[in-house]
């Protein structure tokens, strides 16, 4: 008796265990965008999708050739406990060159999918600009479609700088930006502390 519910349990972990596994074709195409930065920008990403992820999206350097694109990373993680979860936050905040809430005017939001609600993207006037990409920190909102801010998030920078890291020709780069910030690159990870989630992500535009 005691052998049969031993094996029941080891069917049950090995149908949850390839319930978990990623889909080869997404997999693949993740290691291939991963591998497409230079190793400084992705130190922080593991080097396949985790089974534990809850979201992700990824834009590979290949395809940034157009004015309105950008390159980048996001995997989304959930801490399966609060010590697991102020483990990481403790372990980059020694990182990070800034740390900021998500609705710091000093953040200056780099558009990648929709429109952006007009108090969205940041203050231009603002003495610093710490440029972080949309997904760090917007949701659409339901009823105007709009990219707004979620309140409550803490954004760790760990770097970031304005200039042109691939040396294209100023027609490649953005025009929806001020000329000094046209071109540039971000990375950090935002903490979610109301639902324990960590967000690594990476972009360069």
């Amino acid at each position: 008796m005691i052998h049969k519910g031993l094996g029941i349990v080891v069917i049950l972990g090995i149908l949850s265990s390839c319930i978990n596994m990623n889909d080869p074709k997404i997999q693949a195409d993740y290691i291939r965008c991963y591998n497409s930065f230079d190793s400084t920008l992705v130190e922080f990403f593991p080097d396949r999708l985790p089974n534990s992820f809850i979201g992700y999206g990824f834009a590979s350097l290949e395809f940034l050739d157009d004015r309105n694109d950008y390159a980048g990373i996001h995997i989304t993680t959930k801490a399966a406990k609060s010590q697991n979860y102020i483990q990481e936050r403790n372990k980059y905040k020694t990182q990070a060159r800034a740390i900021h809430d998500s609705m710091d005017s000093s953040l200056l939001v780099i558009n990648t999918y929709g429109q952006l609600h007009e108090r969205t993207q940041g203050n231009m006037g603002c003495s610093t600009h710490i440029p972080v990409p949309q997904y760090a920190l917007c949701e659409a909102n339901d009823s105007t479609h709009l990219w707004e801010r979620v309140e409550g998030l803490e954004i760790m920078v760990i770097d970031w700088g304005f200039k042109d890291i691939l040396n294209r020709s100023s027609s490649k780069l953005r025009k929806d930006l001020p000329m000094e910030f046209s071109a540039g690159y971000s990375k950090g990870i935002t903490f979610n502390s109301n639902n324990r989630t960590i967000q690594r992500w990476l972009i360069i535009w």
